[in-house]
């Protein structure tokens, strides 16, 4: 089955796409948001052009794993989506981004430093971490029988 995933901010989307068959997740690059609506209606694009059957959404919880503002807002997203038809799923994303530029920096010559890492790729590999959080655990929940 394809999924995409998503690393949802106020100004860009990160996006990722895999599936279950394979369990690899891997950047597919950005939404820009200019608002709410062209947002929702560009990741419905991006799931329909990949052919993606569940789009997995980020949730950023605070530190204490409990919802704050940022997880209000993408709840509000994750919710525009279903009610559009989407199959969609969440996921603790809590420190995503920063694994997301720890790996981009580990991978580049010399190393990048933070002001000049491009921020998209650092959403579209968040927006990868995500999804492969979410592909390993399906894959423990069908081999567990669930």
């Amino acid at each position: 089955m394809r999924v995409i995933g998503l690393d949802v901010g106020a100004r860009r989307i990160g996006v990722a796409s895999g599936d279950t068959e394979t369990g690899i997740a891997a950047p597919a690059g950005v939404i820009v948001c200019a608002d709410e609506a062209s947002a929702v209606a560009d990741a419905l694009r991006e799931a329909a052009s990949r052919g993606a059957e569940v789009i997995v959404v980020g949730m950023p919880y605070t530190m204490a794993g409990r919802v704050g503002p940022q997880a209000e807002a993408v709840e509000a997203f994750a919710r525009r989506l279903a009610e559009a038809g989407a199959t969609v799923e969440t996921v603790d994303e809590r420190l995503s981004s920063a694994e997301a530029e720890r790996a981009l920096r580990a991978s580049a010559p010399g190393g990048r430093s933070r002001p000049r890492m491009e921020k998209g790729a650092v959403d579209a590999a968040a927006a990868a971490i995500i999804l492969q959080a979410w592909l390993d655990s399906e894959r423990a929940r069908r081999a567990s029988g669930g």
